[in-house]
Formats: C-alpha cells, sequence, structure tokens
C-alpha cells in the first residue's frame, strides 16, 4: 500500500472520529440542502457515506451568504481572517479561516517549497494585496519557513507597486518569485522599460562610468530580467495556467518554472515538482474527487441527475473530468466542492521525485466562464451586462472570440441587434455596462487583457452543442498553446 492510499485511509477515519459531516451539518450551506434529501447522517461512514451528501458549488455559497447571518454560516465561535474571491459572477464570496486553518495551510506551503529551496534564497512576490488569500502567502511563507527553522527572505508587492520598489530588487536581487503567469511577463516587459531609465539616473547621481556603460548598452539590446536579476533561479506561478506562458517566462527571467494550485475557499493545493509532469495532490488534508467526463456528460442531458464521483487513490491514468474538493477547515468545512476546474489524471503511482501522490493537470474549465487568464468573466453576468436597455440599441445575440495579442488574452465581442438607432453610440453604450463591472474594469485599467473591438453584424450563428446549447464564447485554436512572443 503506497503512503498516498494510507493517507486516505487516514482521511477516512478522520471523517467519522471527528463527525465531520455532522459538524457540517450545523452551518447553513449545508442544513436545508441536506434535510430536503431526507439523508440520515448518523448512518454515513467513511467515502461511501460521504458520497450520499450532495456536491456544493459556488453559488450555494452565495445564496447562503445572501439568507444567513455570519452566525448561521460558520462552525467557530471565532474566525482569523475573512478572504474574499474575484467575484466572477458578480458577487464576491468572503470564506472564513480560522488561525489553525491559516496555520495548516502555510505548513504545507513551506514543504513543499523547501523542497526546492535554501534559507539564502530571496523571494520576490507579486501577488494581490488583501482580502484576496494570495496577500497573505509572503506572510505566511516567512512564518512557516521560519518555522521550520530555514526562514526565507521575502520581497513582498503588489502587481501595482513593483515599479516603485524596482530600486530595491535592483540592490537586492532576489533569487526566486511567486506570481501568476501574466502579471509576472508583464513586469518583464516593464524591466525593459524602466532599467535604462533608473540605469541613467543612478549612473548621473553616483558618477559611474561602469552605471553610464551600463545605460548606454541597454539601447544596443533588449533588456530582460534575466539580464538583471542574474541569481534568479525559480519561479511558482498559479492563478492561472501556467503551460501557455512557460516558455516565455523562463527564456526572459532565466528560471525554472513551476506550477501550484490552489483555491480561495478551502484546502486541496497542488505543485509541481521538478519532473514536471503534472501537479501533485497530497492533499494532507483534503479528499480528491473527480466527476469524469462521462458522468459530466450524463449531468448535461439531465439536470436532473446526480452525477458519480471517483476518489483519487481510485483514479486511473487518463481519466478527464472535474474536480471535486472536501476539506477538514474548522471554520467553514467545503464539503464535496465543485472547483469547476477539468483535470486529466497524468499519473497515480510513484513519482521520481519520491512523492506518490495522484497527478493532475488543469485542462480548464467545467462552467460557463470567459477565462482570460488570472481574471475570470462569468458569462452569466456578461449576458445580463449586454442585455440592459440602452438608448441606442438592444442585443438580440452575443459572443465573445479570445485569442491573443503577444501574452495577453484579446476579447473580440460579436453582437447580432434587434435594432440600432446609432451604431457608434451602441457600441459605446455596450463598452459603457461591461467596464461598469468591477472584474472587467480592473482587468482592463491594470493591462491583464485587451479588448479588441465590439463587431456588430446582421445575423450571428452560435455553435450549438450538448442538448442544443448556444457557445458564447469561443477561443482560438491556439489560446491554451505556448504564448509566442
Amino acid at each position: 500500500m503506497s503512503e498516498f492510499e494510507k493517507l486516505y485511509q487516514k482521511h477516512e477515519k478522520r471523517l467519522d472520529d471527528s463527525q465531520h459531516l455532522l459538524r457540517a451539518y450545523k452551518s447553513a450551506i449545508y442544513h436545508e440542502r441536506w434535510k430536503k434529501r431526507n439523508i440520515n447522517l448518523n448512518e454515513l461512514k467513511g467515502y461511501k457515506g460521504l458520497k450520499e451528501v450532495p456536491f456544493t458549488s459556488a453559488n450555494d455559497l452565495r445564496i447562503a451568504w445572501e439568507n444567513h447571518s455570519v452566525e448561521d454560516l460558520i462552525l467557530t465561535e471565532t474566525v482569523g481572517f475573512w478572504y474574499t474571491t474575484s467575484g466572477s459572477m458578480g458577487n464576491k464570496k468572503w470564506i472564513p479561516w480560522t488561525y489553525n486553518d491559516y496555520k495548516l495551510a502555510g505548513v504545507s506551503t513551506a514543504h513543499i517549497l523547501m523542497n526546492t529551496l535554501t534559507p539564502t534564497d530571496r523571494v520576490l512576490t507579486i501577488v494581490l494585496p488583501p482580502p484576496f488569500i494570495s496577500g497573505s502567502s509572503p506572510f505566511k511563507l516567512l512564518e512557516n519557513t521560519g518555522n521550520l527553522g530555514t526562514p526565507v527572505e521575502v520581497l513582498a508587492f503588489s502587481p501595482e507597486y513593483v515599479q516603485d520598489g524596482f530600486g530595491l530588487l535592483l540592490k537586492r536581487t532576489p533569487t526566486a518569485i511567486i506570481g501568476t503567469p501574466s502579471i509576472t511577463l508583464r513586469m518583464a516587459d516593464e524591466v525593459a522599460i524602466n532599467t535604462p531609465k533608473i540605469l541613467k539616473a543612478r549612473a548621473e547621481m553616483e558618477k559611474s562610468m561602469k552605471l553610464r556603460v551600463a545605460a548606454f548598452a541597454t539601447k544596443l539590446k533588449k533588456i530582460y530580467p534575466k539580464h538583471i536579476f542574474k541569481d534568479m533561479k525559480y519561479g511558482f506561478f498559479g492563478g492561472e495556467s501556467l503551460d501557455p506562458f512557460r516558455k516565455a517566462i523562463e527564456d526572459k527571467w532565466g528560471l525554472e518554472a513551476f506550477d501550484i494550485y490552489a483555491f480561495t475557499e478551502g484546502f486541496g493545493g497542488g505543485y509541481e515538482c521538478k519532473e514536471h509532469n503534472g501537479m501533485h495532490f497530497p492533499c494532507h488534508h483534503a479528499i480528491v474527487e473527480i466527476i469524469s467526463d462521462k458522468e459530466l456528460e450524463k449531468e448535461e442531458n439531465d439536470p436532473e441527475y446526480h452525477p458519480d464521483a471517483i476518489l483519487a487513490t481510485e483514479a486511473e491514468k487518463g481519466l478527464t473530468g472535474e474536480l471535486v474538493l472536501t476539506d477538514f477547515k474548522e471554520a467553514m468545512p467545503m464539503i464535496r466542492y465543485r472547483v469547476r476546474d477539468a483535470v486529466k489524471v497524468i499519473a497515480n503511482e510513484d513519482c521520481a521525485c519520491g512523492e506518490d501522490s495522484i497527478r493532475l493537470k488543469i485542462i480548464g474549465r467545467t462552467d460557463s466562464v470567459i477565462n482570460l487568464g488570472i481574471i475570470r468573466l462569468s458569462a452569466i453576468i456578461f449576458d445580463q451586462l449586454l442585455r440592459k436597455e440602452f438608448k441606442n440599441g438592444k442585443v438580440k445575440l452575443w459572443e465573445v472570440f479570445v485569442s491573443r495579442e503577444k501574452y495577453k488574452p484579446k476579447i473580440t465581442l460579436t453582437v447580432e441587434p434587434e435594432f440600432t438607432n446609432n451604431e457608434e453610440e451602441f457600441k459605446k453604450e455596450l463598452f459603457e455596462s461591461l467596464y461598469g463591472f468591477d472584474l472587467f474594469q480592473r482587468g482592463y485599467d491594470n493591462g491583464l487583457f485587451v479588448f479588441d473591438e465590439i463587431k456588430i453584424v446582421s445575423e450571428l450563428k452560435h455553435e450549438v452543442y450538448g442538448q442544443g446549447k448556444s457557445r458564447l464564447v469561443r477561443y482560438h485554436q491556439n489560446f491554451f498553446e505556448e504564448v509566442k512572443m
């Protein structure tokens, strides 16, 4: 029996010994929905019992939040930290973590990173500030590597503050970086723009001939981070798929890139080892299940169908489906939470790195989301924004086409109107409606995606899939492939 299988035996015992499902039932997130299913929780045992309770969705969390008090939702008297999601569906989800939740997640991350890092490393983190969960990661990194007796130095920045801190980074060069792939590539562009200016200013201030020569050299050769941060060795990237960006990041930064996986709602992270063959999901405090594509198809054909899920220890190589996680958090445990990430099982056997946990690859989404990398916009919200009442027209049909401009996602919106009074003014109204949505505005203003154009056509033909559903979002055939710089 593998160590991973032994861990899942412990998880099964933990489910029963802690009466985890009975405890979760006290939360309004689960109470009403489970009650409708007439589930006798006292009879549910182990993984067989876990499969008797329904899945939980992001929408279930939103409904519970809107209709209940905080006290009805949480299972602890106090909370250590409140994190928020991006709000792709319009309303942000607020997720409570206790101090123990925070500590357990941090220790697991520290163990993973210290497989690669050393105490002499200096880690540059470029993350969104609180209340996003990434905002606590620099502090968790220092605290928990310190608890292991091997604290690493952390240079923490939010994306908008990197430029102001560039002088520090030149003097205290990092050896590793943690961030999202798209923001890391954007920083590479900013390095190319700002380095010549900074070198010239320092040369004049310090009267340094060496710096003058270096500043002049930047006119002859484009500067990338690898020319400045020559000690850079590793990069750890999450928040969006690394694969399309991997080669460009490694070329511009001169580092070895690793994929990492985490989500705000709970435990259950994954990480890529030096074999670079899928992400390990050891999940020391969470249970992984996968809803196979066949089961998802049955659900698509019959909305009343309750799909079955396969436990991680039983999932075979090559299986594709949707990731489901159950965690052991204190404040608000996630029970059979559908993360909506589509995965493929790369391996369920020993890896050359020594880890024997299941290895997964994130291959897409299973929900109606416009995937712009770090920014994800709900197609449902998009539809609501485009179907408002406008002075100069009315939308009948719409479609979004997502391609790339270098490494940035690029949106083209095509609209078939019921009528238009003034086409150009109608386009302006449509864009202003989208821009009024907070997540769209932040992504657009920060240059995280390119909004190409709005096309008005006399007839729009949607691609039809499944049981006659119209495909509102299409992607360029090369969108998920390697970025060409």
